[in-house]
């Protein structure tokens, strides 16, 4: 799978794998990372429930309401049957916003092209979020629950109206890979604990700045933090037999003056057999939708 997409959905699963390293030597490590790394892609498929929470100072009812109540799911699967290892930039995606079991926001990328759905009365539901009923109403009668296919020439086309250089894209590409690897050898080189079914370690925010600084001063120019980042994280990730089942990272740090506040996240990992498709009867977004949308600047109208 391409690294892209495992940085967008399940960040804290790649960023966890590296807890897997439980050998005395440098070499069992390296073999028990590649395992469990191998395990995610083993599969036609795999599906990536993500929750997420924030406690402690500065945090709010309203905010742990919202996010007690809202999450996100993520499928991936390759078109051809065969593994996911294999399918290269081929493989089929799909991002679901929920509010409790209901899907508010569900987008697919099918073969380049684009397909989205929204449901404006899930999103009404947001606990402490209110919306008139008349806005609600008139949202929910355009877009009705319906799905609408960006179509993958006019996807071509508004990403080449950015002006984004292909040089620049392939340099964040770089850089991307670049921090994945450090924070990944930072994890490997630490301390673990093996927990009954997985392993956890934990570390100060200032060794996570240390481990990518080089990389960023090296892409971006610039100079090293002069003052030190304060804070805690743990990462855990849960394993049955030599296959990833999910994994969390939990931060810890100062918030402002009132104390100490935690932001965790949360995955669980299965491969069970979904497809991602693309749905039928979509409506297709024309330039011309989207002038009406006020976006013709996208569109080069």
């Amino acid at each position: 799978m391409r690294k892209s997409l495992l940085v967008t959905g399940v960040g804290v699963v790649a960023a966890s794998l590296a807890l897997s390293a439980c050998g005395s030597s440098p070499a069992a490590k390296k073999a028990a990372l590649d395992q469990f790394v191998a395990s995610l892609g083993a599969s036609p498929y795999v599906q990536v429930h993500l929750t997420a929470s924030f406690t402690g100072a500065g945090s709010t009812a309203k905010s742990q309401a919202i996010l007690k109540a809202t999450s996100m799911d993520l499928n991936v699967s390759n078109p051809s049957g065969a593994a996911l290892s294999q399918a290269g930039t081929s493989a089929n995606t799909e991002l679901i916003f929920n509010v409790g079991t209901t899907p508010f926001l569900d987008v697919r990328i099918v073969s380049g092209t684009i397909y989205l759905k929204v449901d404006v009365t899930a999103i009404s539901q947001i606990p402490q979020v209110t919306l008139p009923a008349s806005e609600v109403a008139a949202a929910q009668l355009f877009f009705g629950g319906r799905w609408f296919e960006l179509p993958k020439e006019l996807v071509h086309s508004i990403i080449q109206r950015t002006k984004v250089p292909k040089a620049q894209i392939a340099a964040d590409q770089q850089v991307e890979a670049k921090i994945i690897d450090a924070l990944a050898n930072l994890i490997d080189t630490s301390h673990y604990k093996t927990l009954s079914n997985g392993f956890s370690v934990a570390g100060t925010l200032q060794s996570v700045v240390t481990a990518v600084t080089p990389t960023i001063q090296r892409f971006a120019h610039t100079t090293a933090p002069s003052k030190p980042a304060k804070g805690t994280y743990v990462l855990v990730l849960t394993t049955s037999g030599s296959t990833v089942t999910g994994g969390s990272i939990a931060v810890t740090a100062p918030n402002g003056t009132k104390g100490k506040a935690t932001g965790s996240l949360t995955a669980t990992v299965t491969h069970k057999s979904v497809n991602v498709v693309a749905p039928s009867s979509a409506t297709p977004i024309t330039p011309q939708l989207l002038k009406d949308f006020g976006l013709s600047k996208v569109t080069g109208g």
